[in-house]
């Protein structure tokens, strides 16, 4: 017999977004959390999400950087219609 406030197993969970706090975060609140990561991603280029690696490109010819050679390489062989063999 269940006592009544053991949770079931099977029961529904809630809709939406779950609580990172004890209230929901707001919309701007969320997206600047979404752009702080973003902004500190310092993983390599192939473990990279593309929106990162677009933003990547972008810092890298504004700066003329040199490491703009592995995330224009990275997009190749992401979304070039032959992939890595291009760069062979």
């Amino acid at each position: 017999m269940q006592d009544e406030n053991t949770p079931q197993a099977d029961a529904p969970r809630k809709r939406g977004r779950p609580k990172i706090y004890s209230e929901p975060l707001t919309q701007a609140e969320r997206a600047r959390r979404y752009r702080a990561k973003r902004a500190n991603d310092f993983s390599p280029p192939a473990e990279m999400r593309d929106a990162t690696l677009i933003d990547a490109v972008r810092w890298g010819i504004n700066q003329k950087h040199a490491s703009l050679d592995l995330y224009l390489e990275e997009l190749v062989r992401r979304f070039h219609s032959k992939g890595a063999d291009v760069l062979k």
